[in-house]
């Protein structure tokens, strides 16, 4: 009988053991499931409740740090990795991994020192090509205790079908007025055109979460028989940065002008706050408003309003490293002079609009990349030529690519489309842009 009991209780012992095992096995491979699903937190859930049981084997570790990783539990994934990397100090997933945790805390030391270990080794191309772009991202990266300087100059040539945004109709009908012929200059011009632009920014910082940042840029267009519509633009822009963990806080000061065949057509001045939050290695969210007072010259002074905007957005990067997606969303108001002659507020609106992109990387040569950007706008009161109130919706999409030449020089072409549908005819019209760009940064 004691030895019916001993053999019983062996036999269960044998059978807790196996079944330990085959759970420990299920484990790992439901966690591998989810990862690869990209269902991170699911996975870290999974793991986090056994890390007690099971923290020390380098499997388990691994699947650990990285739905850690993932998930923004950058300090968690740390612990996770160098578990592993203290049994495995050869593992080249968990080096690459904790590089990447290192890179998300701002330790851009530790980064590049684990993330050049694993590019040193016999690695997939796929997997050079991210830990180059992570190399790269953290040399563009200013030091926490250094000034930076940043800039770039761009030439461009290319084909505009609508050169002054204008209706292709030749005739409008004003009511109680009758029909009316409109001036061949006032319709869309289509030409050859030329660009010139660049811009400089500078970083300095004050402490260790505070920094002071200041810009400049100028741009130039210069229309092949239609150089009446020539523009030239300059803006400015000055303000502090506030870093904390994952938080980072924008506030600056804007202004600029505008120009149309060298005669100033406006001026702008305002200001912007803007959170930035990085929830993890993926995803990214910012919140933001803008305020800015345009002001046009001579009688063109009825179009001068006091813009306010608010808005969302939120860029994702794929599991496959190579893809971001993003979008935003914004409303606000404009709100214009109330001091006219005839009372009417003509330029006074309500705006929202979205804007909703892609950029695919290719190779460490090649991006493409799309935007759709779509804006309504509400007039409040009525034209008082058309006597209608004016809604207008502005859709563009924007196509190209980008190649990286050499270091520093990148070569884009491109092509944008715009449609703006008006409740008064007059303000509808189409326009398509094919240009080539060559960029050089420093």
């Amino acid at each position: 009988m004691y030895a019916r009991a001993r053999t019983g209780r062996l036999l269960f012992a044998a059978m807790m053991c196996a079944s330990t095992v085959v759970c420990a096995q299920s484990l790992t491979e439901q966690a591998v499931t989810h990862i690869e699903a990209g269902r991170h937190e699911a996975a870290y859930q999974l793991l986090s409740a056994q890390e007690g049981e099971r923290a020390g084997d380098p499997q388990f570790d691994l699947l650990l740090g990285i739905s850690a990783l993932e998930t923004g539990r950058h300090t968690l994934a740390v612990f996770a990795l160098e578990r592993v990397l203290a049994v495995q100090p050869d593992n080249l997933r968990a080096r690459a991994e904790i590089g990447r945790a290192y890179l998300a805390l701002g330790e851009s030391a530790g980064a590049r020192r684990e993330l050049a270990a694993v590019r040193g080794r016999d690695v997939p191309p796929e997997v050079a090509r991210s830990i180059d772009r992570l190399l790269s991202a953290i040399d563009r990266a200013p030091d926490a205790g250094k000034p930076s300087f940043s800039g770039f100059i761009e030439v461009a040539a290319g084909r505009d079908t609508n050169v002054n945004s204008a209706s292709s109709l030749s005739a409008v009908a004003v009511p109680g007025l009758g029909a009316f012929e409109l001036d061949p200059g006032s319709q869309s011009r289509s030409a050859w055109f030329s660009s010139a632009a660049g811009g400089a920014n500078v970083r300095v910082p004050l402490n260790r979460e505070w920094a002071f940042l200041a810009g400049a840029s100028g741009a130039g267009r210069f229309n092949g028989g239609e150089s009446r519509f020539d523009t030239t633009a300059a803006d400015g822009n000055g303000g502090v940065a506030w870093t904390r963990g994952r938080n980072r806080v924008t506030a600056a000061l804007q202004l600029g002008m505008f120009e149309v065949d060298h005669d100033k057509l406006r001026d702008y001045t305002g200001g912007s706050l803007q959170w930035q939050h990085t929830h993890d290695a993926r995803n990214q969210t910012t919140l933001f408003a803008q305020q800015s007072r345009l002001r046009y010259e001579g009688s063109n002074d009825v179009r001068d309003v006091n813009r306010n905007i608010y808005g969302v957005g939120h860029a994702h990067v794929l599991p496959n490293d190579r893809t971001m997606l993003f979008g935003s969303f914004y409303l606000g108001a404009e709100t214009g002079r109330n001091d006219l002659p005839s009372g009417v507020n003509v330029a006074a609106n309500d705006v929202m609009g979205f804007r909703v992109g892609a950029q695919y990387m290719l190779d460490e040569r090649w991006m493409f990349f799309g935007a759709l950007s779509h804006e309504a706008r509400e007039y409040e009161d009525a034209d008082p030529v058309f006597l209608r109130v004016r809604d207008d919706t502005l859709t563009s999409l924007h196509l190209g690519a980008s190649y990286a030449l050499a270091k520093q020089w990148l070569l884009t072409p491109s092509l944008s489309f715009t449609r703006n549908d008006s409740s008064i005819n007059l303000n509808e019209y189409r326009r398509g842009v094919a240009q080539f760009a060559v960029r050089r940064t420093f």
